[in-house]
């Protein structure tokens, strides 16, 4: 151990005055409390952007490929089968996307704007393996949410109203049989989704086609990276990634934890303040210490840099238990779902739910300012300190 740690050590581990045990315990709380409030905030905008991800990606697919006019199932099988020999591309299936209005028996004057979402088969999510082929109905599976505010269940029977052509005044209305429900912890998916059978659907609305194709990947996170051999393979669709179908979200996220690290890396910086004033009462108490030194031949910059361990050393003690604190604090609010959001609440939020997710950038970030922090906020009680005359020092004794 050096002489100036050993110091260090000493100058704490040394029973002082009332003032200097006060000072020295509220420095450490302080300091563990801003850093505990950065790792919690910081998991928090994490977990928020990973279950917007994930909820996004149960669902859609990674990428969707969008045709300037409606394709026939005939011609986007044979696109299909283009845009599989992509290195990357795990699956590919034709989609349509219809708005309309879902006729509420309980207030028919008051529809409710749902998307029809046709698919060939059934998603996972739906819980289905195949499309029931009994009655002339339509299958659909709802999002929980809007079967709930329909008040219907399995087997009931509603109405959708599509959009008219061009110069028809006649509202097309498909009669869909419920078949089930899911649920993707998405306000929007869950409030106004309708899953139905493509096939059938086109057979119901004569003249219209697939949307387009919506395209599995073997990794998400290569969206971007594949999507130049994608398009290349699909030269007449236009082709979207998760990622752009979303840009002013992700932004928004990104920038909001930004300032928020910001701001409270700020409120970190006003606790280190407790750290200088718990130096200055140590340089106060230890000075005759200090001047023993000094008068036996140690230079000035040996007092400062013992006084700088011991303000690290308090600060980076608080610190180390607000970071333990925060982390704690994350695992204990995710397992008990402490962030859940009711539905008025979710559909501003869009999730139900959000975990907090601790990932060792952050940490690597949080360690990082707050050893800037507490090294500035020990530097200057240290100059001031080591700056003493040794005379005086032990005069004033």
């Amino acid at each position: 151990m050096s002489l100036e740690l050993e110091l260090a050590v000493r100058f704490l581990r040394r029973r002082g005055k009332g003032l200097l045990r006060g000072t020295a315990l509220a420095a450490l709380s302080g300091v563990a409390l801003a850093t505990a409030s950065l790792v919690i905030t910081l998991a928090v905008m994490t977990g928020y952007r990973q279950a917007i991800a994930t909820a996004l990606q149960r669902g859609n697919a990674q990428m969707i490929a969008f045709a300037p006019r409606p394709l026939s199932l005939d011609a986007a099988a044979k696109l299909v089968r283009v845009v599989k020999q992509v290195p990357g591309v795990k699956a590919a299936d034709p989609v349509m996307y219809v708005s309309g209005l879902l006729q509420d028996p309980r207030e028919p004057s008051n529809p409710l704007v749902v998307v029809l979402k046709a698919v060939q088969r059934p998603p996972p999510y739906t819980g289905l393996s195949t499309w029931p082929s009994r009655g002339p109905e339509l299958p659909a599976v709802l999002g929980y949410r809007l079967a709930a505010r329909m008040g219907v269940k399995n087997g009931a029977i509603v109405h959708v109203l599509i959009a008219p052509k061009a110069g028809s005044l006649v509202l097309p209305s498909v009669t869909c049989r419920v078949a089930g429900t899911f649920h993707l912890q998405f306000s929007e998916f869950d409030e106004q989704w309708m899953i139905v059978p493509l096939g059938r659907l086109l057979h119901v609305l004569p003249g219209a086609g697939a949307t387009g194709l919506e395209i599995a990947l073997d990794d998400p996170m290569d969206a971007r990276k594949l999507r130049p051999a994608v398009e290349r393979a699909l030269p007449g669709l236009i082709v979207t990634d998760w990622f752009d179908m979303n840009p002013a979200l992700f932004a928004a996220l990104k920038w909001q934890t930004l300032s928020l690290f910001i701001v409270l890396s700020l409120v970190a910086a006003v606790a280190s303040f407790q750290v200088s004033s718990a130096l200055v009462i140590v340089s106060v108490e230890k000075r005759k210490t200090s001047g023993a030194l000094q008068a036996m031949g140690a230079p000035p910059r040996l007092v400062r840099r013992v006084l700088m361990l011991v303000g690290c050393m308090l600060g980076g003690a608080g610190a180390l238990a607000g970071i333990g604190f925060g982390w704690i604090v994350s695992l204990v609010m995710t397992h008990f779902r402490l962030l859940s959001f009711p539905p008025g609440l979710a559909k501003v939020y869009m999730v139900e739910f959000i975990p907090l997710r601790v990932t060792p950038l952050h940490l690597a970030a949080v360690v990082a300012v707050s050893t800037v922090i507490i090294a500035f906020a020990s530097w200057w009680p240290a100059r001031q300190a080591a700056r003493m005359d040794p005379v005086t020092a032990l005069r004033s004794v």
